[in-house]
């Protein structure tokens, strides 16, 4: 080899040795990791649940019209940091995707975005095919999640309970709830001791 190759080759295995590996994992099962956290898997088993559980809710499947869904928070009252809102991102994809038109979900989170636009529809700022009016919901969907965690014996256990409700906005009747439990016993970690 020329000095020169071998500077090229030396500087490829560095720069080779410096990036960091991938691996993509499925989600639908477990993370590689022994620990009594959320992982993907459980997000997937619960929104599916939760999901064909609500669909069968008579106020839904024997509704003439499609019932309008809003959200509201989700309430995470577990030890852990988690995006509490999206297990009800993941039901409401997997409810568009399969529940054929049979609900509607409201986008709240544009709320502000929509006004300004209607606004310049209205003043002519921009075109229209016509001026519907802002649709109100008909129920909420919220949540609660919570946990109850003990450590002994170098070993931690987490029972976590993901609860989903449907409260009618206009009754405050709440008309559907179901829940996911799961257990998980794994090692204690340095902050558990």
């Amino acid at each position: 080899m020329t000095p020169r190759t071998l500077i090229l080759f030396a500087l490829s295995m560095l720069f080779s040795a410096c990036v960091a590996s991938t691996n993509r994992v499925d989600v639908a099962t477990d993370d590689p990791f022994s620990d009594t956290e959320t992982t993907s898997k459980d997000l997937v088993a619960v929104a599916q649940n939760m999901a064909r559980s609500l669909i069968q809710v008579p106020q839904i499947s024997t509704a003439k019209a499609p019932p309008r869904i809003a959200f509201a928070d989700v309430k995470n009252e577990t030890s852990e940091i988690i995006n509490k809102n999206l297990f009800i991102e993941k039901m409401r994809t997997l409810l568009l995707k399969n529940a054929a038109g049979r609900m509607v979900f409201l986008d709240r989170e544009l709320s502000e975005q929509i006004a300004k636009e209607r606004q310049m529809k209205r003043s002519g700022q921009v075109g229209s095919s016509g001026s519907k009016i802002v649709s109100g919901a008909d129920f909420f969907l919220t949540g609660k999640l919570s946990s109850i965690d003990k450590v002994a014996g170098g070993k931690r256990s987490t029972y976590t309970r993901y609860v989903f409700r449907l409260t009618d906005a206009e009754s405050t009747d709440i008309i559907w709830e179901d829940e996911y439990e799961v257990k998980k016993v794994g090692e204690a970690g340095t902050y558990d001791r």
